[in-house]
Parts: C-alpha cells; structure tokens; sequence
C-alpha cells in the first residue's frame, strides 16, 4: 500500500484530510477517484480551497503534477469544484 504523503500533489495536510474522510491510501484514492474524494473531504472540511485541492486530487489519480492534466480538463474540474461549491 502506497501512503498518500508519497503521491504526487499530495502533501500533509490534504492527506489528513484524506484519511479523515476515510481514505487511508493512495490505491483507495486511485479506486474511489478525485471527485468522489474531493467530495467527501469537502464535507469534513467545508473551507478546504475547491479547485485546487480538486486538481490536486486528480493529478494524484492519474500519477501526473495537476498542471500537466490538459488546460481543458483543468477547466472543466475547476468549473466542477465552483459549481459544486455554490450548493454548499
């Protein structure tokens, strides 16, 4: 099992959030995806900054820095994260 903390874009904090929202490592990341894990951390931590923690989470999946995901698919999550941000 690979800890979070050694996943690309991945830092302390965002996996403690992680954990918290009950996603111990990086395989359960990579099995659940980052939208459905940037949601449940959205709900622990409601103030976690939207976009980016999203991007964030989505380079980890794919094994890539966020700002190498395509500017297109960029935009797209980070109109995704607003949207969502909104409801709340």
């Amino acid at each position: 099992m690979t800890r979070l903390e050694d996943t690309v874009n991945i830092g302390a904090v965002l996996a403690g959030e992680l954990r918290a929202a009950g996603i111990p490592t990086a395989e359960d990341l990579r099995r659940l995806g980052a939208r459905a894990a940037w949601r449940r951390i959205q709900r622990i931590n409601p103030e976690r900054d939207c976009a980016s923690s999203l991007l964030a989470l989505e380079g980890a999946v794919r094994g890539v820095r966020w700002m190498t995901i395509p500017k297109a698919e960029r935009e797209e999550l980070s109109a995704f994260a607003h949207s969502r941000r909104r409801r709340q």
